[in-house]
């Protein structure tokens, strides 16, 4: 089994590809989180991977949040399979202090926070995507081989990020202040749909945002009218859709 977390479609997508060269099944961490269902342990023979983004350089409090309820027996082969815009820091490793892995990998994608950084441009979306798409095969072989391998980019001054940067972006930078609509909202609902932790609802056709928002963009780049801001930041920068590399 694969469980995966996905914002923007990043991490869904790679677990999917995954998924199809190691021929497992897929089960949406987000969804059993939303339905209070955390399924049960798999039998001790099953093989466990979990795949989400990185985000400021440690995992989602969501996919802790799920790691920390689920429970499997510790002969199991279990690896993880994180993706970056760059680079993961100290992420993986402080991951498995807590929740021991066998294995784990990165796979840069197009990188989507935009509050803080640039869009890629398309060239670089569609060059990183393809070089995913050899990693993943990669991958897959590795998992059915049960192999024990590290294969993470940890990047530049990996302890600081993780262990200094980490905590003052959870601290100061993760919160729903900040989101808001401009006039091109249709009311539609995407946004709604698309947050993995349903934060947003809709009151009078206009999102409305709540108070467990974990910064994964999903509502700002998959509105179709561009309409949702973070701040000032987002004005006058694009949306990613990763459909549109495909």
């Amino acid at each position: 089994m694969i469980y995966y977390f996905s914002g923007t479609g990043n991490s869904r997508w790679v677990a999917e590809r995954l998924a199809e060269a190691a021929e497992d099944r897929l089960c949406d961490m987000a969804a059993c989180l939303r339905g209070q269902r955390i399924p049960p342990a798999v039998s001790e023979t099953e093989t466990a991977g979990f795949v989400f983004p990185i985000h400021g350089w440690y995992a989602p409090e969501r996919v802790r949040a799920f790691l920390s309820a689920w429970r499997m027996p510790h002969a199991n082969y279990r690896y993880a399979v994180c993706t970056c815009g760059d680079d993961v820091g100290k992420g993986m490793s402080r991951l498995s202090k807590h929740f021991p892995l066998d294995a784990a990998w990165s796979v840069t994608m197009p990188n989507t926070y935009i509050p803080m950084f640039s869009l890629d441009s398309d060239a670089l979306c569609r060059q990183k995507i393809a070089e995913a798409r050899t990693r993943i095969a990669g991958i897959a072989r590795s998992v059915q081989r049960h192999e024990r391998v590290w294969d993470v980019h940890e990047g530049s001054v990996p302890w600081l990020k993780t262990y200094i940067a980490n905590p003052l972006f959870v601290r100061f930078v993760i919160r729903s202040k900040g989101f808001h609509v401009e006039e091109g909202c249709t009311g539609c609902g995407v946004c709604v749909h698309s947050c993995p932790v349903g934060n947003i609802r809709l009151e009078d056709d206009r999102p409305v945002w709540n108070s467990h928002c974990i910064h994964c963009m999903a509502c700002v780049h998959g509105c179709p009218q561009k309409a949702i801001q973070y701040g000032k930041t987002t004005q006058r920068k694009g949306r990613y859709r990763l459909k549109d590399y495909l």
